[in-house]
């Protein structure tokens, strides 16, 4: 049995296509599996690197995923309930859903599709790269202070075979910095540390949201503008105690 949706609040330029929400009555199980694919509503183009957010009635984030270059992301809730979900992505206006109910077990597809915002002031294009320059300059630092801590779209096109975030991080040489890998597979996230045997690895930033490290050294590289690599004591005046092992700010281009 199916049910489906199409939901619509143009206010935050979201449009929910073709939900199909299928459901057990048998004993209590975990809640429907989401199978989402966000789309540019402009053109209807996947969308990658999107920020996911799955949060509960009372503004609780329970979980998170980030889609891939083909626009797709899952998210397994627990057990279930009614949920909202929200989006957020560089260049795109951020979006937050109607409730969703889900029911036990089973799977619920979905789409979601994102209105680009526009970057700039009237009749001047500005870059991500100066963007983040800006964001980097309230935070009393820029891309000079930080040295080869500061890795920009040129540094990042000049790597031979980037795919992703991780292989920009992993093939910088910068010195006091400390970069492992937990395994070989491409799924691995690294730790990029400051002191060599510290616990404490550098917490991850995609476009001003603290994200898992898995997530943002799963970029796609060629959807990266810039990364900066905070010290220690410099994420910790941002980010407090988590930023206590340094940060890892990464900016996505616009668009795809």
């Amino acid at each position: 049995m199916g049910i489906s949706n199409r939901l619509k609040t143009p206010e935050r330029a979201l449009i929910w296509a073709a939900v199909f929400i299928s459901f057990t009555a048998s004993e209590e199980v975990a809640a429907q599996t989401i199978l989402g694919r966000v789309l540019d509503q402009a053109n209807e183009a996947p969308v990658g690197d999107v920020i996911i957010q799955l949060i509960e009635r009372d503004g609780t984030e329970r979980l998170r995923a980030l889609s891939d270059s083909d626009g797709r992301f899952v998210l397994a809730p627990p057990q279930a309930g009614e949920y909202f979900l929200a989006t957020e992505r560089f260049g795109y206006l951020p979006t937050r859903s109607p409730l969703i109910a889900l029911r036990m077990g089973g799977e619920a597809p979905l789409e979601l599709m994102i209105s680009p915002e526009p970057l700039g002031l009237v009749g001047l294009e500005v870059s991500v790269e100066e963007l983040a320059a800006e964001e980097l300059d309230q935070m009393g630092l820029s891309p000079n202070q930080l040295g080869n801590r500061w890795i920009n779209r040129a540094d990042i096109e000049a790597i031979q075979m980037p795919g992703l975030a991780k292989d920009v991080i992993r093939w910088q040489n910068i010195a006091g910095v400390y970069i492992d890998e937990y395994d070989a597979t491409d799924e691995a996230p690294l730790c990029v540390r400051f002191v060599r045997r510290s616990r404490q690895c550098a917490i991850t930033v995609i476009d001003g949201i603290v994200v898992p490290p898995e997530q943002a050294y799963g970029l796609i590289s060629a959807n990266v503008e810039a990364i900066a690599i905070l010290n220690p004591t410099d994420a910790a005046t941002f980010y407090g105690t988590a930023g206590g092992g340094g940060a890892v700010l990464f900016w996505t281009r616009r668009g795809r």
